[in-house]
């Protein structure tokens, strides 16, 4: 038998040995979780430096003042067709000579003629009810031989209002091309000037697909009136507003400079951004161009678009948004439901630093403005739209040629108009989602050296540069 002593000892090794693998394994699982939570942290780091895949999809859920439009704001959101361009399930690219086919949405509007391949699968997707937004991209040259001949090809852009049953299915696209639709046309493409192939040619560059603008019902169109003036800060602007534009669904976007011609710098410029595009010429009237007073900038340009819509457009909704300025892609969500009129804060306006309409207890109550000057609409170019049917009951509308006075001569001419007519957007006027930028102005480049500079990169970038 031990003795107590020895009993003691034995119990004090069995307490010890226990304590020591206690510690032991306490020691292990701390440098287990600390690994894993430095594998974890060096993971994420790791993660966060890789780029985007071009097929993923961030939705946001638009703000809407009403329940039906806040559900179409969020589809117009998730069937954005960029990011779209690489899923299989709702996109048909198809390689056609040297150009491309695309079509995109789940529901394309679009019925064309389509030829299956033994190795595609003819997978059909029928819906039902209004018809989505698709966008169909159509080669400029379909052969190797039209190409060798810098020929065109004009297509047909269409408007489409509701369909029954759509199908698409994922084939090869034949070289022939037919668009059946259930509507008003609303443009055809032209074929490029000589001096813009000459342009384009020099450049060393040939664009040979442009998106084609197809109108749907669901969501309502959208036509962006633009004026533009050739000036150094002119493609810079153009390209800034167009890769905003570019956000936006189920738009056409009409580009109207003041001049005499077009300039090949300019439509160069809008074929690279890819946003469906109409660019047209309104020169301003010489009685106002030879006046020493302020001049109506943009007044010809703007009504050149409304009798654009007059004569092609039946629905949608209508917005004179400036080169200069600066818009958040919600506000386009929210006018292209307009019933008649809709308003909205400006910011950067006047010494108010905002121009926009007074709501009290919910209802339009007047109009705060750096300038009022007698207008019954003191508000910015930027700060309303209107929808196209309204525009067709009031066939007289025009913008004036009054310095200072357009927006307010303009929404004048749609009367009648009552103040309970205005639907408030932006959050009943409570954010500001547009603003009156200006670029500063840049005087022009020097005199390009031939002599110095003509064999260097430098002659090419000449080319690219807009003089006044």
């Amino acid at each position: 038998m031990l003795l107590p002593q020895a009993k003691e000892s034995k119990v004090n090794e069995n307490l010890s040995n226990k304590m020591a693998l206690g510690k032991s394994i306490k020691m292990y699982l701390t440098i287990f979780i600390a690994t894993t939570c430095i594998y974890m942290v060096l993971y994420q780091y790791h993660m966060s430096r890789q780029p985007l895949a071009a097929n993923e999809l961030v939705k946001h859920p638009e703000k809407s003042s009403s329940s039906s439009s806040s559900s179409s704001s969020y589809i117009a959101s998730y069937l954005w067709a960029p990011p779209m361009l690489n899923n299989s399930s709702n996109s048909i690219n198809t390689t056609m000579g040297q150009g491309l086919v695309q079509v995109h949405g789940p529901n394309a509007t679009d019925t064309s003629s389509v030829s299956s391949s033994s190795s595609a699968a003819s997978n059909s997707v029928s819906a039902s009810g209004s018809s989505f937004y698709s966008t169909v991209s159509l080669p400029l040259t379909l052969s190797s031989a039209s190409d060798a001949n810098n020929k065109s090809i004009s297509t047909t852009t269409t408007s489409t209002t509701t369909t029954t049953t759509t199908t698409v299915a994922n084939a090869v696209v034949s070289a022939t091309t037919t668009t059946t639709t259930t509507a008003q046309k609303l443009k055809t493409t032209t074929q490029p000037s000589h001096a813009h192939k000459s342009m384009v040619k020099a450049m060393g560059a040939v664009h040979k697909i442009r998106t084609t603008f197809v109108a749907v019902s669901e969501p309502p169109p959208l036509y962006i009136i633009t004026p533009t003036y050739r000036r150094p800060e002119q493609l810079a602007e153009l390209t800034r507003l167009g890769y905003t534009l570019k956000h936006v669904l189920n738009l056409l976007w009409l580009v109207i400079e003041d001049a005499n011609k077009t300039n090949p710098l300019v439509a160069h410029t809008l074929d690279r951004i890819g946003v469906p595009y109409e660019y047209l010429v309104a020169p301003m009237p010489e009685q106002y161009k030879l006046t020493k007073r302020a001049k109506p900038r943009g007044v010809s340009n703007r009504n050149r678009g409304l009798d654009y819509l007059r004569a092609n457009a039946t629905e949608g909704v209508l917005y004179f948004a400036d080169d200069d300025n600066t818009y958040d892609v919600n506000i386009f969500e929210q006018m292209r439901y307009t019933k008649k009129v809709s308003m909205w804060p400006v910011g950067l306006v006047t010494k108010t630093g905002v121009s926009s309409p007074i709501i009290r207890e919910g209802k339009l109550d007047g109009y705060y403005d750096g300038w009022i000057g007698g207008r019954k609409y003191p508000v910015d170019m930027a700060g309303f739209a209107v929808s196209v049917k309204f525009l067709h009951e009031r066939p007289h509308a025009k913008m004036p040629f009054k310095p200072g006075y357009e927006e307010d001569g303009f929404l004048r001419s749609l009367a009648p108009l009552q103040n309970n007519e205005i639907e408030l957007l932006a959050d009943e006027c409570r954010e500001i989602l547009t603003w009156h930028t200006q670029t500063k102005k840049n005087p022009a480049a020097l005199p390009f050296n031939q002599t110095r500079y003509g064999n260097t990169n430098l002659a090419f970038i000449e080319k690219l540069l807009v003089r006044p």
